[in-house]
C-alpha cells in the first residue's frame, strides 16, 4: 500500500499543473450501487474494502471519510499512513479542503 500511495503522489507532481489534492469515491462512474472489481479505486488506494468511503489524498496526507458502520474495520484495514475521519466526529471533506 505504501508503493501504491508514493506511486499515486508521484504522478500527482508530475500532472501539468501539478495535483495539490486527490478526491477517490468510492462509486463508479454511473454511482453504482454495485461497484466492480475494476472500479474499486477507493479500496485500491487505500486498502480499506467497505462499501462506503472516500480518500482524499495530497502531498502530505493520505484521509478516509467513512460513516459508524465501518469505523472499526477502517482501523484494522488502513495503514499508518492513513488518517481515518469519522463522518459525524470529523470534519467533513469540504470543510477539511477549505481549511
Amino acid at each position: 500500500m505504501e508503493d501504491t500511495l508514493s506511486g499515486l503522489r508521484s504522478l500527482m507532481a508530475t500532472h501539468s499543473p501539478p495535483l495539490d489534492a486527490l478526491v477517490v469515491p468510492s462509486e463508479d462512474y454511473h454511482q453504482s450501487e454495485y461497484v466492480s472489481a475494476r472500479d474499486k479505486r477507493r479500496e485500491f488506494v487505500s486498502g480499506f474494502t467497505g462499501s462506503a468511503g472516500l480518500a482524499l489524498v495530497t502531498k502530505n496526507e493520505a484521509l478516509l471519510w467513512t460513516d459508524g458502520r465501518y469505523f472499526l474495520q477502517a482501523e484494522q484495514e488502513l495503514s499508518a499512513q492513513w488518517k481515518l475521519m469519522r463522518i459525524g466526529e470529523d470534519p467533513s471533506v469540504d470543510i477539511w479542503i477549505a481549511d
